[in-house]
């Protein structure tokens, strides 16, 4: 399993963790092609590298017509819609989902920009679609979660881990007037996790880094055992005087352990099967590991399905709803499983027909599986007019040629 360790010790916001990953190995190019899919305003990118006591870290600016969002950002929402170029929550998922991104990275950014938009929301006293951003806040915002998401995918990263964000202390004037710091929102994303207390009186975690920790990492904590294969730094743009303000990413891969998990069961004899395909879809959608169907013959001989899910100990509650609310279960059963699983990792193949994403999976002693995305590999065969088994056979065949010796 390749995992990301946030080892956020000078804070965390995510121009920092775009600069850190880029300094990984995530190509700056390829970033800026995947983003230049999403329907924005026009922006920029800028990378370079500068030094914080000593230590060489790479910088990242956005611009939106020019402008640079500045440090002080956590309360970059408008309620009173006076900005005529604000974007509000549904406005944004229409951005993240109007672009040519994997559909995994779509899911990442979206979990970060529901935390943000939530807290926001609770701070405030309003709905979540009541959230407005102004133009460049948003868009900031899009590149830095939405871009950070890809360069996890782009780097084949199963997992994020963090260490506990640092809190500074202080204010910060932003739209509503002067706030103290952590900013509240920050605060409210965090809700919950182990924070480290700082003297600094500047804001170190902004609500986009709390974001990434909240939605992404599976746990806050000190350094996890791992092999490790790469370190990236992500520079901020002020100075401090007791440390380097940097955001270190460490990668490296950890055995694919036994997980544990709960397996959630109900014998159905009266679904209609009408409604069977929209139940898995939506049993997916709550969080479900792994979804199916079984057949079954039950009582008064009547055929029947085993309708089964794979759920994390924290989206239980939330498939189990899914159960009762989309199926005719009137009661189910669940018990305490382990998993194990091998290693994954993406990749981007080159075939006739176009570039084909890939999902390799990978263990000791084990030939590696690969696995084309089906939905590229879809759209490539309807635009070629060929079978798809053959755009699956290319990618395959093309991975293979890659990675021969």
């Amino acid at each position: 399993m390749r995992l990301l360790y946030f080892d956020c010790f000078s804070g965390l916001a995510g121009d920092m963790a775009l600069g850190a990953l880029i300094d990984l190995g995530l190509d700056a190019e390829s970033l800026r092609a995947a983003l230049g899919t999403l329907p924005l305003p026009p922006w920029t990118l800028t990378v370079g590298e500068v030094r914080k006591m000593g230590l060489r870290g790479v910088d990242v600016k956005v611009r939106v017509r020019g402008e640079v969002e500045g440090p002080a950002h956590d309360d970059h929402h408008d309620h009173d819609h006076r900005d005529h170029h604000a974007h509000g929550y549904a406005d944004v998922v229409r951005v993240l989902e109007g672009g040519a991104l994997p559909a995994t990275v779509v899911e990442r950014a979206r979990a970060a920009f529901d935390a943000i938009a939530d807290a926001e929301a609770r701070v405030h006293g309003c709905a979540r679609e009541e959230v407005h951003f102004h133009e460049v806040a948003a868009v900031d915002s899009v590149v830095d979660i939405a871009g950070t998401a890809f360069g996890l995918w782009k780097l084949g990263v199963d997992a994020v881990e963090s260490a506990p964000p640092p809190l500074g202390r202080g204010f910060v004037r932003c739209a509503h007037g002067r706030m103290p710091l952590p900013a509240p929102a920050t605060l409210e994303i965090l809700r919950g996790l182990p924070v480290a207390p700082c003297t600094l009186e500047r804001e170190l975690v902004t609500p986009t880094g709390a974001a990434f920790v909240k939605a992404w990492a599976r746990r806050v904590g000190p350094f996890p055992e791992m092999v490790i294969e790469a370190t990236g730094w992500g520079a901020g743009d002020s100075d401090f005087e007791d440390r380097p303000n940097l955001l270190r990413l460490v990668l490296g891969r950890t055995d694919p352990a036994e997980a544990a998990c709960t397996q959630i069961e109900t014998n159905l004899d009266d679904l209609n099967p009408e409604l069977a395909g929209y139940l898995l879809e939506r049993l997916f959608e709550a969080g479900a590991l792994d979804a199916w169907f079984v057949p079954l013959h039950m009582k008064k001989s009547r055929p029947g399905i085993l309708v089964g899910a794979l759920a994390d100990q924290g989206r239980r509650a939330a498939v189990e709803q899914v159960l009762f609310a989309e199926s005719s279960a009137i009661g189910m059963r669940s018990f305490a499983v382990t998993r194990r699983k091998l290693g994954r990792r993406h990749a981007i193949v080159e075939t006739p027909f176009g570039p084909v994403p890939v999902k390799v999976a990978e263990g000791v002693g084990a030939p590696p599986n690969v696995a084309p995305e089906y939905e590229a590999c879809a759209a490539l065969a309807r635009a070629a007019g060929v079978p798809l088994k053959s755009i699956y056979q290319h990618a395959v065949a093309a991975w293979l040629a890659r990675s021969t010796p």
